[in-house]
């Protein structure tokens, strides 16, 4: 299996492939985060079920049982380290990248020969800094010398201003407008999307991938017009987001944020501590 970047395209076995499917979490009611292999199996027929054909290990790596599954049924994987949020502050730099060096080794040393594993995502959403840039550079090539088979990505939330996909292969960007932007105007929210990838390409002439878009949606609540929190808004949204999607040569893959409903830490936007933003209900339901 070969896996590579040209222009603007990701070659799988030197045919063009695009990516459908979800970022996800490892989670599950009463077990949380623990090890279930029936649900790793029910997951995997449900993304099979909707058509998906790969998914980001958002944001740690997963099972091992996972992995193999994932190389038996022909699912494709972003592998992601866990640096979520990185700061790139004075007093704890130093050891972000020392941390972020261990866990991209220690991550290529179990996953390398997984045929399903097409790309390593070095952090999901780090901070805008001006030390970043170099910061992602050393951990970029540290990567490329463990394993140059694979592209790799980090996967973003500050648009042009990314200094890392000065050098990265893959364009990652997570996006919510019409959600935490440009609330309920989803009309609007695809046309600042529509706008800021063209930006983007413009800017670096990569492939870019929709790494997370969705909404929170209520089970079983439903509005006509589609309001907020409604299934009939999440649709819509969703939707709309594919389209955008769709019509840009260079966009590569789109992966839905979230595979599952799942439990978050208390606050003021997470009802019953949930971010609700799952295609399915965080016990699998549709």
């Amino acid at each position: 299996r070969t896996i590579e970047v040209k222009g603007d395209k990701l070659l799988l076995n030197g045919k063009p492939i695009y990516l459908t499917g979800f970022g996800r979490h490892e989670d599950f009611p009463i077990t949380g985060r623990g090890y279930i292999p029936a649900v790793i199996i029910k997951d995997y027929s449900l993304m099979n079920w909707i058509g998906a054909n790969s998914f980001r290990t958002s944001h740690y790596p997963y099972s091992e049982q996972m992995m193999d599954l994932a190389d038996r049924l022909g699912f494709l994987v972003i592998d992601e380290i866990p640096a979520v949020g990185l700061t790139f502050k004075k007093d704890v730099i130093d050891r972000q990248l020392e941390l972020c060096n261990q866990y991209i080794e220690e991550l290529i040393k179990r996953d390398k020969n997984h045929p399903s594993v097409i790309m390593w995502s070095l952090a999901n959403e780090p901070h805008n800094s001006l030390k970043s840039g170099g910061f992602f550079r050393t951990l970029y090539d540290r990567t490329k010398d463990l394993d140059s088979t694979r592209p790799v990505t980090v996967v973003n939330m500050m648009g042009v201003k990314e200094k890392a996909f000065e050098f990265c292969d893959v364009l990652c960007i997570n996006r919510y407008y019409g959600w935490y932007l440009q609330p309920g105007n989803l009309d609007e929210a695809c046309e600042l999307l529509s706008k800021e990838m063209d930006k983007l390409y413009e800017k670096h002439r990569k492939p870019i991938i929709l790494s997370e878009f969705g909404a929170d949606t209520i089970p079983g609540w439903h509005s006509q017009p589609p309001e907020m929190f409604s299934e009939e808004y999440q649709t819509e949204f969703i939707k709309k987001y594919i389209e955008v999607c769709r019509s840009k040569p260079y966009v590569i893959g789109e992966h839905v944020w979230n595979m599952c409903d799942f439990k978050t830490s208390q606050g003021i936007t997470r009802m019953g501590s949930m971010n609700y933003k799952g295609v399915f209900t965080r016990d699998r339901r549709p």
